[in-house]
């Protein structure tokens, strides 16, 4: 889904708003969240899951093809955990 989906859909059920601000609404959300995320504060969404940051180690990387070694290096992954809701559903 893209963020003009979601700005879409919340104009369908308020349609008393612009899209400029329900876009801007959309903007401040996840800003908040990715702001969140990068303090390694974890982000629940009730009846969905969590979401959270945690350390990648870097890894080498071998073409078959080309023989060519690719080094990646430390990273930040989100993990997103399931709820207990979202978890019955399935």
């Amino acid at each position: 889904m893209l963020k003009s989906d979601i700005v879409q859909r919340l104009k369908e059920l308020h349609p008393e708003f612009t899209k400029e601000d329900l876009s801007d609404v959309v903007d401040i959300i996840f800003s908040s969240m990715k702001e969140a995320l990068f303090s390694g504060r974890r982000i629940e969404i009730r009846g969905l899951g969590s979401f959270s940051l945690r350390p990648q180690s870097g890894k080498v990387f071998k073409n078959p093809k080309t023989g060519k070694v690719t080094n990646c290096k430390d990273s930040l992954r989100i993990v997103f955990r399931p709820g207990k809701d979202l978890k019955n559903k399935f």
